[in-house]
């Protein structure tokens, strides 16, 4: 039953026009970001590193999966496909798996698009990776397991709201709350320990290092660092900018999201009233 759902929705996505917008996003974004760099790259001598350009793609993907999803799954509820589909026997279970599957594969294919362009294009042109070829794969591959991660978030939000527009709205929101999230956690992270003051002392101005009450102890430094590693955005930022000092712990975060948001979005999809 689970073979005949992804058969259909693999015939779907194919005639899909979000999923070909995507598609075309992706390589547009690839060739743009080529474009720019080998610009600097002519016009002030700059050193671009190919593998550089594979990241800062993941910066992104977050609210590139947020619009997909809503938009694929979110015709779901407002052309009936999902009352039609229990109507004839298939389990929720596995409608809410099957579109599970179907939203990563499309995710991951696209960023893999992105890839292709870049390494095709951008190795020729700027030359060579310059980072260990396992080093780069353990990226990618957290990208990767990051993308799944933010793939069952938007399916959770997509099956549990009937609503196309406002599963969208909710999405886009939900995307640009995990990256404002992440950020704010950054800057609280990259607070000097100590900050310039300046005092007028008998006419003269002088300028001595204070304590920066912004500066975090090393106890709340790990809770901010952790609340950045289970981030999806916080994960692609540290990725992008090489600086995850967890690196081998983020995909286990992403597989936990993974199983909360699946687990719980099955056990509120099997107990939904449909209209």
């Amino acid at each position: 039953m689970m073979i005949r759902l992804l058969n259909a929705s693999f015939t779907r996505l194919r005639k899909n026009k979000t999923f070909w917008l995507l598609i075309i996003f992706s390589i547009v974004l690839a060739l743009f970001m080529i474009y720019t760099q080998y610009s600097d790259m002519k016009n002030y001598g700059e050193v671009i590193e190919v593998e550089q350009l594979m990241l800062n793609y993941s910066t992104m993907i977050g609210i590139v999966i947020a619009i997909f999803t809503s938009l694929f799954l979110g015709v779901e509820y407002s052309d009936g496909a999902i009352r039609n589909k229990i109507s004839i026997g298939h389990k929720r279970v596995n409608i809410y798996l099957s579109n599970l599957i179907i939203v990563t594969v499309t995710n991951l294919f696209s960023y893999i698009v992105f890839l292709g362009i870049v390494a095709s294009i951008g190795i020729p042109l700027f030359g060579s990776i310059t980072i260990p070829i396992s080093k780069l794969l353990m990226l990618l591959g957290t990208i990767f397991v990051t993308t799944i991660a933010y793939s069952s978030i938007f399916t959770f939000l997509a099956m549990v709201i009937s609503n196309k527009t406002i599963t969208a709205i909710v999405s886009i929101m939900f995307s640009f709350g995990l990256m404002m999230n992440a950020m704010i956690c950054f800057n609280r992270l990259e607070a000097p320990k100590t900050i310039s003051e300046a005092s007028i002392v008998n006419g003269e101005t002088k300028i001595k290092e204070v304590p920066n009450p912004r500066y975090l102890s090393k106890e709340k430094r790990t809770i901010y660092q952790i609340i950045v590693d289970i981030n999806p955005a916080g994960q692609m930022f540290q990725i992008a900018g090489r600086t995850a000092p967890n690196l081998k712990v983020l995909p286990l975060y992403s597989l936990g999201l993974i199983v909360i948001f699946t687990g719980t979005g099955l056990v509120l999809f099997k107990r939904k009233e449909l209209k």
